[in-house]
């Protein structure tokens, strides 16, 4: 029922705004394409959430300017972070590691 009261503490249901739509978009074209892996597990959450919060802030309408205006900025920062990770740094990282297990030196980067 819409603008039935509800008791304090007990979860509502959550629209899926256009944020969050917007983002499970963008995750969708990256499995797809092969650049997201395991290891975003933890980016991928906190994209999640940020995306959810900021849905909220923007149905709220006594939300100041100012607290969207932050969480578009955060939310835009972990987007970024997501969307723009190089997995050839981790290949990088890896093969230093496994270098050092064989006692090797690590190639060298290209420049």
């Amino acid at each position: 029922m819409t603008g039935q009261l509800r008791l304090p503490g007990t979860a509502s249901r959550r629209r899926i705004g256009r944020i969050r739509r917007g983002l499970d978009e963008t995750v969708r074209a990256m499995r797809d394409t092969g650049r997201l892996e395991p290891i975003d597990a933890a980016l991928l959450a906190l994209a999640r959430v940020s995306a959810d919060e900021l849905d909220a802030a923007m149905r709220d309408t006594d939300e100041s300017r100012y607290t969207r205006a932050t969480l578009i900025a955060r939310y835009h920062g972990v987007l970024v972070d997501l969307v723009n990770r190089d997995p050839g740094d981790d290949l990088d990282d890896l093969a230093a590691l496994l270098a050092e297990d064989l006692d090797t030196p690590p190639p060298r980067p290209a420049d």
